[in-house]
């Protein structure tokens, strides 16, 4: 399945990955940009936008020296009641930002907001989570699970 038709299944676990990663990128883009004005703020949103990238993209925790618990706790956000909860903290933070006047951020918080409206739909309607086929998953057209010893679809 391309990834055009991907866009077209309805799957907001889907749609939840793809609004995070942009997310995350933008919270890393803007915290940079506004780090010499909101000093706080913009190095939250720096940690959040890696945050952001670890979950939605797990193969980076191979490339990153993390720990086995660290490791764990972004693999239990596959649940997306979870990821929900986690964006929703990511973007409360980011709109208390805008009590320091509006800036930048605002775009984060727009964007992760939209990531945690999506997962929170995917969760209420119970949802597979997938993972998109532009960047390497298994896409929405089927699961495939893969074992040290055989590989089988789910």
């Amino acid at each position: 399945m391309g990834f055009a038709k991907e866009l077209k299944t309805g799957n907001f676990s889907l749609y939840g990955q793809l609004v995070g990663l942009l997310a995350g990128v933008l919270m890393i883009v803007l915290g940079g940009v506004t780090i010499v004005s909101h000093v706080v703020y913009s190095i939250l949103a720096i940690v959040f936008g890696v945050l952001c990238l670890l979950i939605e993209l797990p193969f980076f925790l191979r490339l990153c020296p993390t720990g086995p618990s660290f490791d764990k706790a972004v693999r239990a956000l596959r649940n997306h009641w979870l990821r929900t909860l986690v964006y929703v903290i990511f973007a409360v933070v980011m709109w208390a930002s805008l009590a320091s006047g509006l800036t930048l951020l605002v775009i984060a918080a727009v964007a992760i907001t939209l990531a945690a409206a999506c997962y929170l739909v995917a969760a209420i309607r119970n949802q597979a989570q997938v993972t998109t086929s532009l960047l390497g998953g298994t896409g929405a057209a089927g699961h495939t699970v893969y074992d040290t010893r055989t590989v089988q679809t789910v």
